[in-house]
């Protein structure tokens, strides 16, 4: 049987201890840092994922933990605000040589 993926968001981190929890489900479910993919940095609270549900010493924990692109609306307009700061910043620093 093909374990399935399940959703939840970034409920909190701890980037000194290298663990935090995912929300979403009947419980918080915990993650380590290893199970994490750190191509985009680490994780961010209310960041979306997806994930598999493994059994470790009796509790459960994230396993295969992937990003999802978030589409709703208060993201596209987070996303246009940031790429706006972006070409302003460019353009500034090209007006300032």
């Amino acid at each position: 049987m093909k374990p399935e993926f399940q959703q939840g968001k970034i409920k909190q981190y701890d980037a000194e201890r290298g663990f935090g929890f995912i929300g979403g489900l009947e419980q918080d479910i915990f993650f380590h840092i290893s199970d994490f993919p750190l191509a985009e940095g680490e994780p961010k609270r209310n960041e979306r994922v997806k994930f598999i549900v493994v059994e470790n010493n009796g509790k459960l924990k994230a396993a295969k933990i992937e990003r999802v692109e978030d589409h709703s609306a208060k993201a596209k307009k987070t996303r246009v605000v940031e790429n706006n700061k972006s070409i302003t910043n460019t353009l500034l620093s090209n007006f300032r040589k």
